[in-house]
């Protein structure tokens, strides 16, 4: 088993405080993001959701699979585990077991984020999907007008990604 060291960037208790199911804006994203998921896939299949937070995503979307995650934050682990979030499979420990691998709103907090991409393709099925999600883009006609987000926060951001790198990641 791969025990790469994660950075633990700080997320305190109460960040996760409007990160379970109690958010109208963030509910409202995650049925757009359900909408185009389900598109490819089931969600009657083996999903790692990675930086899972509390596990609403999961659970707001109905995914009726195995789930499971990965989160460095021990509040948001055990609010997840009430959401039927498992922690004893992720990409780090697995190959070729997942079906669908979520990176939601995680990608810019990872500080390797290339070695957790290659690890998510390989804990992947063949065929199977691995789906980022509301990632900042900093080709985004906002972040050229104002070179900020709404979501950036320093602290928490090891990588931006534009949209070029984040198409170039699927080649």
């Amino acid at each position: 088993m791969n025990k790469k060291k994660i950075k633990n960037v700080k997320f305190s208790n109460s960040y996760f405080l409007k990160r379970n199911l109690n958010d109208e804006k963030r509910l409202k994203s995650f049925l757009y993001e359900r909408d185009f998921i389900k598109k490819f896939v089931n969600f009657n299949t083996i999903v790692c959701d990675v930086g899972c937070s509390t596990g609403e995503f999961l659970k707001y979307i109905n995914w009726t699979g195995k789930k499971y995650g990965m989160e460095i934050n021990k509040r948001a682990i055990a609010l997840a585990k009430k959401n039927d979030i498992k922690f004893n499979r992720n990409i780090l420990n697995q190959k070729n077991y997942f079906n669908v691998i979520i990176l939601r709103g995680t990608v810019q907090h990872l500080d390797q984020p290339f070695f957790y991409l290659k690890k998510s393709y390989e804990a992947l099925k063949k065929g199977g999907y691995l789906f980022i999600l509301a990632t900042p883009n900093i080709s985004s006609v906002y972040y050229r007008l104002f070179q900020t987000l709404p979501a950036l926060d320093e602290n928490r951001n090891f990588y931006l990604p534009s949209f070029k790198n984040l198409k170039k990641i699927n080649e």
